[in-house]
């Protein structure tokens, strides 16, 4: 039974990712073969944690909603992507992320045994390290074992960032975009499959929707990040049952954002700016257009993007 299951899972969509750079492709991977040690494992461990978890189709804008959200002084946010779950596992990771001391990570591997518990004890590690009360996470691909972040994190805050697929595509394409060559930042000559990115916007847009009517579960578009940032941090702080805090200091957020951290997103390292938004106009061909509206015209109405399939 399992090994069939890997054989399908192996035919994913996610998968067909053609000359698709290996880190992401491994990573995806991975995820999904997470999903399948779960359903074999079963971890019984139900927390009582109320993680704030951001999630969403890679290169929809979940970098910037994490910059923002982290500005919040009652949160405690990593500056780097860490997914809660999968990689608690990982003592690499626990260190440069989380910052946990050897003797902390000790303390994890002498006193928990079930994965949930792991991620949990470690989460609670860091959360005293950093003296706040509230923990936040970014991870583009939270949003694919949601069903199972809901399950053992039920009082979690899920947060989906969603950007016009067109614009999504465009820039999935060229992902990752950058590469660290002999301590030198240098570009990457990546074009990923038209088709295969259209396919990844479809469907991780989906594994979100499908928690549309949870309390839990709140989505907001990349383009009301940047073009009316201040009233949509308003509803994303009312939905965590935190203040808002002062603009000046929210609009702040790109000067904590410096460095090579953000590798594949040094923009969030800059002032917010438009230019990224309607970039297909720029970046797709006639050809691709037409691609788009039949494999993905209908749910790009559906989240107001447009009204009809007439544009070009």
């Amino acid at each position: 039974m399992i090994p069939n299951a890997i054989a399908r899972w192996k035919k994913h969509p996610f998968l067909d990712a053609g000359i698709y750079h290996i880190s992401h492709k491994l990573a995806t991977y991975d995820t999904i073969r997470f999903k399948l040690w779960l359903a074999v494992h079963r971890p019984k461990h139900i927390s009582s944690l109320a993680p704030i978890i951001i999630g969403g189709c890679p290169r929809s804008g979940t970098t910037l909603a994490r910059a923002l959200i982290s500005m919040h002084p009652d949160i405690a946010l990593p500056s780097e992507e860490y997914n809660i779950v999968m990689w608690a596992t990982k003592d690499s990771f626990l260190k440069n992320i989380l910052r946990l001391t050897d003797d902390e990570l000790q303390t994890l591997r002498d006193n928990t045994h079930d994965l949930i518990t792991r991620a949990e004890t470690a989460l609670n590690m860091y959360l005293k390290n950093q003296g706040k009360q509230q923990i936040a996470l970014k991870h583009p691909l939270h949003i694919v074992i949601l069903k199972q972040l809901f399950h053992h994190f039920p009082h979690m805050k899920f947060i989906h960032v969603i950007r016009d697929g067109r614009d999504t595509v465009c820039s999935l394409r060229t992902h990752p975009k950058r590469r660290i060559h002999h301590g030198k930042i240098i570009p990457n000559a990546i074009r990923n499959p038209f088709k295969w990115c259209v396919r990844q916007w479809v469907s991780y847009i989906l594994q979100g929707q499908q928690w549309q009517s949870n309390p839990n579960y709140l989505e907001i578009k990349y383009e009301d990040l940047v073009n009316n940032t201040i009233p949509t941090m308003e509803i994303v702080f009312q939905y965590l049952n935190l203040k808002m805090i002062n603009p000046k200091k929210l609009l702040a957020f790109y000067k904590h954002e410096k460095g090579e951290k953000h590798l594949q997103n040094i923009e969030v390292g800059q002032p917010i700016y438009q230019k990224t938004i309607g970039r297909w106009q720029r970046d797709m061909t006639k050809k691709e257009r037409q691609i788009f509206k039949k494999m993905a015209g209908d749910l790009l109405i559906e989240l107001g993007y447009t009204t009809d399939t007439s544009w070009k």
